[in-house]
């Protein structure tokens, strides 16, 4: 027990608010970092409710499902992963939806709220193949983005440094959706970034000079900013000052592209893929140059973007036609 100066007893769990209707949403999402990971379940948990019992979630709800016993639990979720794959989804989403749930679970056995576990021996993920599309655009043709950009606007700078910043360092739409201003150094040029399935581990990146001076451009438009400010934020009038999130890259990269002509729907990772490609060319295919640029975990996927580039397996294909078949009469 605390004893306040009014000589009044304070137990430690008067401090902590009870979850309630009102805060059960971030309570579940609070040791979260990434506001687009919050967002994203707490929309994935609401998901599951309206598939199987065609009403939002409520914590009134939630404790009800929580009280389920084990056997029923499991053959709940299992009805909602067939469902999922019964209307088409892919491999990956599947798992995103699962990956909610689990989550949801794990957060109510920590509070001893849930009375069952989420078995993945049981409910197993699917299983996913590893992407082979790598196609994205030549240089040349990104460049065409370049020139609808009118740098002489805050909107102009804005875009310049956020498509250079693509490009140069193939970084991902959610990686860029959690920089703050104090996350980039022009005097080093340098950039910390938290990559994808990290949490709160950073690592710090090497920003070319052109891209640096590009940024701090950016940054001196808008004025006087604090560390903690978001590095790109929105400009539209509805979020005006907010943090750029993922979905905001997305769709400046999408409407940017269009604009400029380029008929390759673009989106952020098809730039990430455009640029390790092109990282590939200018290194003569050394793979190990080429994953210190795009952090790939294992330098099995540098290799297929190595492969499409080379494009060997239509190689090989055309020359195992000139040996069988009918052969043209001379």
């Amino acid at each position: 027990m605390l004893t306040t100066r009014f000589d009044s007893a304070l137990s430690l769990t008067d401090a902590i608010p009870p979850l309630s209707e009102a805060n059960w949403r971030s309570e579940l999402v609070k040791d979260t970092r990434s506001a687009e990971t919050k967002r994203a379940y707490v929309r994935d948990v609401r998901q599951f409710f309206v598939t199987m019992w065609g009403m939002e979630p409520s914590f009134e709800m939630i404790k009800q499902f929580f009280a389920l016993d084990q056997k029923t639990a499991t053959h709940v979720i299992l009805d909602y992963k067939a469902r999922l794959m019964n209307a088409g989804l892919k491999a990956n989403t599947v798992n995103r939806y699962l990956c909610a749930i689990k989550y949801l679970v794990e957060w109510g056995k920590r509070l001893e709220f849930c009375q069952f576990v989420y078995d993945s021996a049981v409910i197993k993920k699917e299983k996913v193949k590893p992407y082979r599309d790598t196609t994205g655009v030549d240089v040349d043709t990104y460049n065409q983005v370049f020139d609808v950009i009118d740098i002489n606007t805050p909107r102009g700078k804005r875009d310049y440094a956020l498509f250079l910043l693509l490009w140069t360092n193939v970084l991902r739409r959610g990686e860029i959706a959690k920089l703050l201003v104090g996350d980039f150094d022009l005097n080093s040029s340098k950039l910390r970034i938290f990559g994808k399935g990290k949490g709160v581990d950073f690592e710090w990146i090497d920003v070319p000079a052109p891209t640096a001076e590009a940024i701090q451009d950016w940054l001196d438009c808008r004025g006087k900013l604090k560390p903690d400010d978001p590095l790109f934020i929105a400009l539209d009038f509805h979020y005006c000052g907010h943090q750029l999130t993922g979905d905001g890259v997305y769709n400046i990269v999408t409407r940017t592209c269009a604009r400029a002509g380029i008929k390759k729907r673009m989106t952020p990772h098809k730039i990430r893929h455009s640029g390790i490609t092109d990282s590939l060319e200018i290194s003569n295919g050394d793979y190990r140059k080429v994953q210190s640029l795009s952090r790939h975990a294992d330098p099995r996927t540098v290799m297929i973007y190595d492969d499409n580039r080379k494009q060997y397996q239509a190689e090989i294909s055309r020359k195992l036609a000139e040996r069988v078949g009918k052969r043209k009469s001379s």
